[in-house]
C-alpha cells in the first residue's frame, strides 16, 4: 500500500475537518502535551495533517475549514 503524501494542510486548535467515512465535519483538538499534534476523532494527527501510526489505521484528512468557519445545527 502506498502512503499518502500531505496535502498542503495546516491544522489548527478548533478547526473543522471533514475526514473520510464521516458524514459531519469533526473538530481537531490541540494535544496539550505534545506539541504540533491534534486529536481528531479519537486519532491523533500532526499539524500537516498526516496521522501518526495506530491500530485500527486512522482515515485521512480531506478538508480543512479555513478560520472563522462555524458548524450551524438545525
Amino acid at each position: 500500500m502506498r502512503k499518502s503524501r500531505p496535502l498542503g494542510l495546516r491544522l489548527y486548535d478548533r478547526a473543522l475537518v471533514e475526514i473520510l467515512g464521516q458524514t459531519r465535519p469533526q473538530t481537531a483538538e490541540r494535544d496539550e502535551t505534545r506539541a504540533g499534534l491534534y486529536r481528531i476523532g479519537g486519532f491523533v494527527y500532526r499539524e500537516n495533517g498526516t496521522p501518526l501510526p495506530s491500530k485500527p489505521p486512522a482515515p485521512p484528512v480531506l478538508l480543512v475549514y479555513s478560520t472563522g468557519c462555524r458548524l450551524v445545527r438545525g
